[in-house]
């Protein structure tokens, strides 16, 4: 099963969707921002979502090494 992190802009106008070893899936960007026609607002918005979405990413797989470290003896 491939886990999948999805995170929005703060503006809420960009969606990021990223898997487990960092890819970006998919970029998904709302008509509204599009319309608006602002090229800044538009590279903002998706730094933040990707930026988002690959933190939550890479935490899960810090949390996911931390469960394998804790299996394995010598390894705290």
């Amino acid at each position: 099963m491939a886990l999948s992190f999805e995170a929005k802009s703060k503006n809420d106008l960009v969606t990021c969707v990223s898997d487990g070893k960092l890819n970006i899936k998919d970029i998904l960007i709302e008509d509204e921002l599009l319309a608006k026609n602002d090229k800044k607002l538009l590279q903002k918005s998706i730094k933040q979502a990707v930026t988002r979405s690959l933190e939550l990413a890479q935490k899960a797989a810090e949390e996911r090494m931390g469960e394998f470290r804790g299996m394995m003896p010598g390894l705290e």
